[in-house]
Order: structure tokens, then sequence, then C-alpha cells
């Protein structure tokens, strides 16, 4: 069964230019250097307005459990958790199941032209 591993990331203070950038770039590795992974994405918020801190989100499928397990378990993943650990971040982790109890609306590959229009 798929899931989701979704992870926030807060910083005691505004990662630099060349911090970010390392962070991008150590995540932007992971397919290659740990695999696993069916959907990768990281981004900042666009206005920091609601984020109660947290500047940075990453997120994750996986098909189960074990490949999440060893994507947490990897040394990339370990290397990547000591760098942040150094900065002094505080993840905030969540994870669950995509199943019929949690999609509440299912995923279309259309453009918005191909849409449907709703009246």
């Amino acid at each position: 069964m798929s899931l989701q591993h979704v992870v926030l990331f807060s910083f005691p203070r505004e990662l630099s230019e060349d911090e970010y950038a390392e962070m991008r770039a150590q995540v932007l590795a992971w397919p290659g250097a740990i695999g696993g992974m069916t959907r990768l994405r990281f981004g900042s918020d666009l206005t920091s307005a609601r984020t109660n801190g947290y500047t940075r989100l990453l997120y994750m499928e996986f098909a189960g459990t074990e490949e999440l397990k060893r994507y947490q378990q990897h040394p990339v993943h370990q290397a990547f958790h000591r760098w942040l650990m150094e900065r002094e971040c505080t993840p905030l982790a969540f994870d669950y199941f995509i199943d019929e109890k949690t999609v509440l609306m299912p995923e279309h590959r259309e453009t918005r032209e191909e849409a449907p229009r709703w009246r």
C-alpha cells in the first residue's frame, strides 16, 4: 500500500543561500543515491505567513513501509539528518497511507484546458 512522507523543517536562523542550495542538492541526489521513492518534492512556502517558523517542506511517496524504512536507514539520508541537526533544525514528520480513507479527490493527469468545466 502506497504512503506519503511529509516533513516540515524549521531552523533557528534563516539558511544562507549556499546552505539552502546544499540542502536542495542533497535531496535532489536521493532518487539516484537511495531510490525507493515514487515521488519527491521540495520547496519553500510562498508567503511564510502561516508556517509557524517552518520554512521548507519535503514531500515523498513510497510504495510501502519497507521502502520508507530503507530510505530512513540509508547512510545518505542519515548524513542529511546529521546536516540538519548541525544547524539545529526542528523537523516535523508525518507519514500516512494513500488509500480509500485518505484520498478525497483522485489525481487526474488532465491539463487545465482538458479538465471538465463545472457549473
